[in-house]
């Protein structure tokens, strides 16, 4: 099919006005019979700038092209008729724009002219107001270094529409399509950021170019039915050698346009350049677009007489240069202050008044002016849309045709009202795992099994008490002629059952015999250096990569932690070492610093401890809940929905489980950070119940040492009870006095205040689990599914049939084939209607 816009082609029955093909002389021909009445062709003052010229006889069928484009006609069938204009960067382009379109756009900040600008003018209802709405259209997606240096049209498709603005106030277009343009060269960004009333913007740019359109809906009663496109100003040359590649990003983008047969060009040309270094102008022979070509001519108040004058003169008669129609000169107020009535009105004095355009050119006085160049628009985008609707018709019915075809070529979909069935399963799910969480019967052990490792870690935290190590006692200075005396440092012996004494205490320890004997796990480490007590280190987790898949039996599955105490052992000289270097000045005095410093280095024991009942945590929440979930929608196992809703799961525990971890660190370093506690009473108690069982396991391993030195090898096949006996039988004389006395003293303080910290530490790690964790996870998780899959969304049923499809694929193309097929039938009725 040959241009729909060339001479050949049109039908139009006015006079075709300076076809290039005709040589420059048809020029003169076509003007002469209007050239005694140029001098009176002025513009009525009265009238809305002659707008109504370019809508008269288009108001049908660019009303048609706009709702074609608006129901993705031309990506899915063929390009349709459009006016794009393009010039080279410089060229008065804005300004041209400005007169065809009645609307200011923005000035000297570089962002209108880099990406395309699509203007549709709907002339409405005499009684309605100025309107104006301007959409973002995503038509391309942008990636990585894809986005910043190439276009090509090989780009993923996109076609999202989003709206920026809406305003009555002619005064507001500038700056919305400057903000907006400026979105749309940050693809990275969220568009609202940008939105009009957001205060000051950040104007830097992710991109330089962007293919994406900034469409711009105008409707009044005086403007007419008209739809065109304002593209980029072509690079001539780069301004840095690292911007090289935005001379060819930009070519290629323009391209895009003007190659297709039913685009009309606006090739924009100043006279105060060599129309022959005109880059844009290469760029429309190099697709043999010239015959549906028209050249306007910018800034005529600047041409310079002599050859420069010669060379617009030929281009006029059709000697250099020749365009399939012709060309116009037309002058406009670059001011924005200025309306477009006055700048009409200005443009049209300067042709009658000023030279050459009054005497010399006036042959051509039909080709000067915007309101003409608006006239010979209104004619050619006609004939070019009537010429054009035949084919667009068959296509538009061949490509219906296709899409149902293919339709019944796929298998049959899901069926069902499945948003519902979902939705049904997701409330039975939130109330299974309700009920999980709550526990109360046998059939619900989570909470159980939790609640035995939280004791459990509560008792690991409590036996990581601060300890002495007596060993020094052997070294101390002799009393009253006492030998020096051994001591064993091997672990206290777990008491056998004829033990008779409940209150015996161990001579190696001061710790109860009573207690239940520790078994140390995998994960019990000593602090290294009590300089570091004060740090924490990250709580690692395993990850749930790490973590074996649930199982039926979650709670039998998974152990809880062992306990796994990492007390703090002291040894006398070692407290007496720190009571010195905080030495106040005064006898028998004991400087709160060193309570601190005793204090943060008896809590190394806490962050082992809280890191197991994370671990244990993570494991049995995380497999309680896969396994609710297993229950709820295993019906589906196989499907996108299913794997959806795992990953949804496992998402979200993660992120609770992180804040958590977060937060328990926090706790313990809070801990850390400095002793302090309101229960005076309770510490009070706690530290004299803690000095009285030092100050005997003290006298006992006095004594033991003293019967050592005295009777080597006294308690060789002795029960414990018979050794206890006689170490109780030894004589405060023949014991001596304790030299230590300070120093216990000092480490009964600590034991004191470590019983009220524990407490509240192990209760409020408990209680942020259970009011955190495990209320998110109760409470929130369901919801974070229905979000997910899009229950709340108006194509929900889609979103459904597709994650329920054995083959998701086949779903998300039959739904888009659905869409085009409603689209192409509503075309074809619109079309028919012609």
């Amino acid at each position: 099919m040959p241009p729909a816009s060339s001479a050949a082609t049109v039908v139009d029955d006015d006079t075709q006005m300076g076809d290039a093909q005709n040589g420059g002389d048809s020029i003169a021909q076509e003007t002469t019979h209007d050239a005694s009445s140029h001098t009176s062709d002025t513009i009525d003052a009265e009238s809305d700038t002659g707008l109504e010229l370019l809508g008269k006889g288009l108001k049908a069928f660019t009303t048609l092209i706009q709702d074609l484009q608006q129901l993705g006609v031309e990506e899915l069938v063929l390009p349709l008729p459009k006016i794009c204009v393009l010039g080279d960067q410089s060229t008065g382009k804005s300004s041209l724009i400005e007169g065809i379109s009645g609307i200011k756009v923005p000035r000297n900040s570089g962002t209108c002219t880099r990406c395309p600008l699509a203007i549709n003018l709907t002339t409405s209802e005499p009684e309605s107001s100025w309107r104006c709405s301007i959409y973002l259209q995503k038509n391309y997606l942008y990636e990585g270094s894809q986005a910043a240096h190439s276009f090509s049209k090989n780009m993923t498709k996109a076609e999202e529409s989003i709206m920026f603005h809406r305003t009555n106030n002619k005064a507001d277009i500038p700056e919305a399509l400057r903000l907006a343009q400026l979105a749309t060269l940050n693809p990275g960004t969220d568009p609202a950021k940008f939105k009009p009333g957001k205060g000051t913007v950040d104007e830097r740019i992710q991109v330089k170019f962007s293919p994406n359109v900034v469409r711009v809906d105008i409707s009044a009663p005086d403007v007419p039915n008209l739809s065109f496109y304002d593209l980029p100003g072509v690079i001539n040359q780069a301004e840095v050698p690292e911007e090289e590649y935005l001379v060819k990003l930009v070519a290629n983008l323009v391209k895009t346009y003007i190659q297709t047969d039913n685009c009309l060009n606006l090739l924009a040309l100043p006279m105060t350049d060599d129309a022959a270094n005109s880059t844009a102008s290469k760029l429309v022979q190099e697709f043999k677009a010239q015959d549906r070509t028209i050249g306007v001519l910018t800034k005529p108040d600047r041409v310079q007489d002599g050859e420069s004058l010669e060379q617009w003169v030929d281009i006029l008669n059709g000697k250099k240069f020749k365009l399939g129609h012709g060309y116009f000169v037309v002058k406009n107020n670059p001011d924005p202050r200025v309306s477009h009535l006055v700048a009409r009105q200005e443009e049209d004095q300067f042709f009658r008044e000023n030279e050459p355009w009054a005497q010399t050119l006036r042959l051509h006085h039909e080709r000067f002016g915007t309101l003409r160049l608006q006239g010979v628009l209104s004619k050619r985008l006609t004939a070019q849309i009537r010429t054009s609707l035949p084919q667009i018709t068959d296509r538009v019915r061949s490509k219906t045709a296709e899409v149902i075809a293919r339709l019944k070529e796929l298998p049959e979909p899901p069926k069902g009202n499945l948003s519902l069935k979902i939705y049904e399963k997701i409330l039975a799910f939130e109330h299974d795992l309700r009920s999980h969480f709550d526990g109360g019967s046998e059939e619900l052990p989570f909470r159980k099994e939790w609640l035995a490792a939280a004791t459990q870690f509560r008792d690991t935290v409590a036996e990581s008490y601060p300890r002495l190590n007596y060993s020094s006692l052997s070294k101390a200075p002799q009393a009253q002629g006492q030998l020096p005396y051994r001591f064993s440092v091997t672990p206290t012996p777990t008491p056998t059952s004829n033990s008779k004494r409940s209150d015996v205490i161990a001579l190696e320890s001061d710790e109860d015999t009573t207690s239940q004997p520790i078994t140390p796990t995998p994960y019990s480490k000593r602090k290294q250096a009590a300089s570091k007590s004060s740090q924490i280190s990250p709580l690692k987790r395993i990850r749930l990569s790490q973590i074996p898949q649930h199982t039926e039996s979650y709670d039998t599955s998974i152990s809880r932690p062992a306990p796994a105490p990492h007390a703090k052992r002291f040894s006398l000289p070692e407290i007496r070492n720190i009571l010195q270097d905080a030495h106040v000045g005064l006898p028998n005095q004991i400087d709160p610093k060193a309570t601190q410093k005793m204090i943060k280095e008896s809590l190394v024991g806490w962050e082992e401890p809280l890191k197991e009942l994370l671990r244990f945590t993570e494991q049995v929440c995380r497999a309680m809940i896969l396994q609710r979930a297993a229950n709820a929608f295993g019906i589906w196992r196989g499907t996108q929905f299913y794997e959806v809703v795992e990953e949804t799961c496992k998402t979200f525990f993660e992120e609770k489980l992180d804040q958590q971890v977060v937060w328990a660190e926090r706790i313990l370093l809070i801990e850390r950070q400095e002793a302090v506690t309101l229960h005076k009473a309770t510490m009070s108690i706690a530290r004299d119940q803690a000095l009285k069982k030092l100050k005997i396991a003290c006298r006992n391993a006095r004594a033991k040492a003293f019967l050592d030195a005295k009777i080597p090898g006294w308690d060789n096949n002795l029960e414990e009870q018979v050794i206890m006996e006689k170490i109780e039988k030894v004589s405060e004389s023949d014991v001596g006095p304790n030299p230590y006395t300070h120093e216990i003293r000092a480490l009964a303080d600590v034991r004191g205040y470590y019983e009220c910290a524990f407490t509240r530490f192990v209760d409020v790690i408990y209680q942020g689990i259970r009011a955190e964790l495990f209320t998110s996870c109760r409470n929130e998780l369901g919801t974070a599914l229905k979000q997910r899959i899009g229950l709340e969304e108006d194509d929900a049923e889609q979103r459904c049939t597709i994650l329920l499809a054995i083959d998701p694929e086949t779903e998300r193309i039959r739904i888009e084939l659905l869409k085009q097929k409603a689209n192409l039938e509503k075309a074809c009725v619109w079309l028919d209607d012609q």
